[in-house]
């Protein structure tokens, strides 16, 4: 298995107590994932006239409810929490 993938699973643990349950369906099994993202170095393509292409890790929160919610990628694990935190928080205040 990926180095990043066991990241993900350790991140689960270690913020499960910080996860709102899912807005749709109030499921509280929420999971960090993770990905990898193709990022074109723009300053190596002006300096050299060729595109060089950089893999990063990206990190999103997802309801472990098929097709239910989730958060786009981010470069930080806290953003992607924070971002997933309000974004259930907006559907209790309407």
């Amino acid at each position: 298995m990926s180095k990043r993938f066991e990241q993900a699973k350790a991140y689960t643990e270690k913020y499960k107590d910080k996860l709102s349950p899912c807005r749709f369906c109030g499921n509280t099994d929420i999971r960090i994932a993770s990905d990898r993202e193709s990022v074109i170095a723009g300053a190596h393509r002006k300096a050299y006239g060729t595109v060089r292409v950089r893999y990063r890790n990206v990190w999103a929160v997802v309801c472990s409810t098929d097709r239910c919610d989730c958060t786009r990628n981010f470069t930080s694990v806290r953003k992607a929490i924070d971002h997933w935190n309000e974004q259930q928080k907006q559907d209790q205040n309407k």
